[in-house]
């Protein structure tokens, strides 16, 4: 029932972040900033559906759930710090470059993969994550702005950091608190960036 319960949370929230940030960058010269944005709340909604909807014990089920899983937390989370570190220091990149970094993460995490690396890519990108998050908070926000979008960076840090996939500090893995976190660190980072960026 707890990961039934956490994998609707992310659902929603990944989902409606999503659809919120879409729907604004329509009017704003931030456009790639919002898309990436939006793009990559929303991996975190199909990891999540996935969890609730591929739940047979088959082969193809299982490797496509997995396949939703390793495209939020690899791609997903790293491009929503990206955004941070982006927006922070007020950088415009082209859909051409965003795609490139997209292309760059799925080869880091298959060179991982082939090497026999995988849990310490794991650990050392999600620290790197949670860090590149974090400047960009501290160099991007201000104010009470600020203060929401830190409270999703620990929730993310705590959700990645503790009980994620390849925690730094083990015996606390769950993957319920995971998912909770990741749907509160989304809504707070999703609803703080909509602020920061909407038009005076």
């Amino acid at each position: 029932m707890l990961s039934l319960a956490a994998n609707l949370a992310l659902l929603c929230s990944g989902l409606g972040i999503a659809v919120v940030i879409y729907r604004q960058s329509q009017s704003l010269a931030q456009r790639n900033l919002h898309y990436m944005f939006a793009l990559s709340a929303l991996s975190l909604a199909l990891a999540a559906l996935g969890r609730l909807t591929l739940t047979s014990t088959g082969q193809d089920p299982q490797t496509l759930r997995l396949l939703l899983d390793n495209l939020a937390f690899f791609a997903g989370l790293p491009m929503i710090a990206s955004v941070a570190i982006a927006h922070g220091w007020q950088r415009q990149w082209s859909r051409a470059a965003w795609g490139r970094w997209l292309l760059g993460l799925f080869a880091l995490f298959e060179l991982g993969r082939r090497s026999d690396i995988g849990l310490f890519y794991a650990q050392a990108l999600a620290l790197l994550t949670c860090l590149a998050l974090l400047a960009g908070v501290i160099k991007g926000y201000s104010g009470k702005i600020r203060l929401y979008a830190l409270t999703g960076t620990v929730s993310l840090a705590t959700g990645l950091l503790l009980f994620g996939p390849a925690p730094l500090i083990g015996g606390y893995q769950q993957d319920a608190l995971y998912r909770f976190a990741l749907a509160a660190f989304v809504v707070l980072c999703g609803y703080s960036f909509r602020r920061s960026t909407q038009p005076a």
